[in-house]
């Protein structure tokens, strides 16, 4: 099982989601905060169609997060990225802003097109664009 701050995780809650799917793809770790999972399992319900997870937790060792001066909220367990793009992108991250998520980030341009949800209460309330 995948760890959780301050125990395991018990996946079972999260039914449209892998253990997987949020693995450190540098470290294998996982440590997704279960504030974050209810969320987005809650926002996967009202979307109502498959959310494919790009990026879940990263471990501070993960060369992105390693790059910058204070590593972000995907190192916190409070940030997924999600492949979507052109109505349900919009459509997703108006759902996001009704579920509660504060940290939206959107990149529709090129390849790998996908829609940055987090809920970190550590970090300021943005909606960006990737350059």
């Amino acid at each position: 099982m995948g760890r959780a701050y301050g125990g395991v995780m018990d996946w079972r809650q999260y039914p449209n989601f892998r253990l997987e799917e949020f693995r450190c793809r540098y470290t294998g770790e996982c440590e997704m905060h279960p504030d974050h999972m209810r969320r987005l399992q809650q926002l996967r319900g009202v979307f109502g169609k498959p959310m494919v997870v790009t990026s879940g937790y990263r471990s501070k060792r993960h060369p992105i997060e390693a790059a910058k001066a204070t590593p972000g909220e995907h190192t916190h367990g409070r940030a997924t990225d999600v492949a979507v793009q052109g109505a349900d992108a919009l459509r997703l991250v108006h759902l996001a802003l009704m579920a509660g998520f504060t940290r939206i980030g959107v990149n529709q341009k090129g390849t790998g097109r996908f829609i940055h949800l987090g809920d970190s209460p550590e970090f300021p309330v943005s909606i960006w664009s990737y350059e």
